[in-house]
């Protein structure tokens, strides 16, 4: 955790009351309260099938913040892992409030789904493996991870994500996890709930089906650090005008606009003219760059919102 005079407590990069600090905190702050009081708070919170249907309700929400305490914490970090690393990606796409809908109606997607797989395998009978049990108890945050996954695959299908070591295309990385997941739950000792993450990612995929306007940017930034292979064009359907989106189009308002800033700059006379025309352009809570990194020719700077701040900054140096 660090302190920038201009921005306050951040976290990670991002500011500390950001969503992605937010869930990560309290999903932190409750498994530190599971240290001493797991039993009592999984048997009240987690989602066990057989109390929902008695009228316990709230557990198909409050499952996704208990995850399992042993010697090492692996199971929050890597959930807590991947909401981070997708969140920073999906974010910039849809906005802070999207994100914290699409994530936690995940969650609670997943946990219904859950019931219902439950339900399901009490009027077949019972005993169906691939089904959930009335009485098996499930928590965690991989539901909701599962959502954020499908949407990454989603956003950027051939960007490249490790699971378990071996690189997949993000538009197959949900039922390729999936697949391990439950062959380590039926052929291994590890108790992962198969379904829960299903349910995730139908839950988000059926979001974005119902709502594709509020979900679907119109324009996607290019990833090049993600993409390991280009996506194809449909022979069957050649465009005689395709609509190119080259990346400088999607930044190139911002270009222009610090562009004037900076001849605004080299026109003032003295430091405090600088100063004083920079003051009111500061935008808050920016997370710059440290002092080296400001470069009024580098094309990064030049497309960024903050230079106004960087610039401050310098005139103040």
């Amino acid at each position: 955790m660090s302190r920038n005079r201009n921005q306050g407590l951040s976290l990670f990069g991002n500011p500390i009351l950001h969503p992605l600090n937010v869930i990560l905190i309290l999903n932190c702050f409750i498994f530190f309260l599971q240290y001493f009081a797991n039993q009592q708070l999984v048997f009240r919170f987690g989602l066990t099938p057989d109390f929902v249907l008695n009228g316990a309700v709230w557990q198909v929400f409050t499952y996704g913040f208990l995850h399992e305490v042993g010697l090492l914490p692996l199971h929050i970090f890597f959930n807590m892992y991947g909401m981070y690393m997708l969140g920073n990606h999906i974010i910039p796409i849809i906005g802070k409030t999207k994100f914290v809908i699409l994530y936690f109606v995940s969650q609670i997607g997943a946990g219904i789904f859950v019931v219902l797989s439950a339900y399901l395998n009490v009027m077949l009978g019972g005993g169906i493996s691939i089904l959930e049990s009335m009485t098996s108890q499930t928590i965690g945050a991989s539901g909701a991870i599962f959502g954020l996954l499908a949407l990454f695959g989603l956003f950027y299908p051939n960007a490249e994500l490790l699971l378990f070591i071996i690189p997949v295309k993000a538009k197959n990385a949900v039922w390729a996890a999936l697949l391990i997941g439950y062959l380590i739950s039926q052929f291994g000792n590890g108790e992962i709930s198969s379904t829960c993450h299903l349910g995730g990612a139908l839950t988000a995929l059926s979001l974005i089906k119902l709502f594709p306007k509020y979900f679907l940017p119109s324009a996607i930034p290019y990833l090049p650090s993600l993409e390991f292979e280009p996506t194809k064009q449909k022979e069957s359907f050649p465009q005689s005008n395709p609509k190119q989106m080259p990346v400088e189009d999607l930044f190139l308002d911002q270009k222009k606009s610090n562009e004037i800033i900076l001849k605004q700059i080299e026109m003032k006379k003295d430091r405090t003219s600088v100063i004083n025309y920079l003051q009111p352009l500061q935008v808050e809570n920016a997370n710059i760059c440290p002092p080296s990194t400001y470069n009024t020719e580098d094309p990064i700077c030049l497309r960024c919102e903050w230079l106004p701040n960087c610039a401050l900054r310098k005139a103040k140096a």
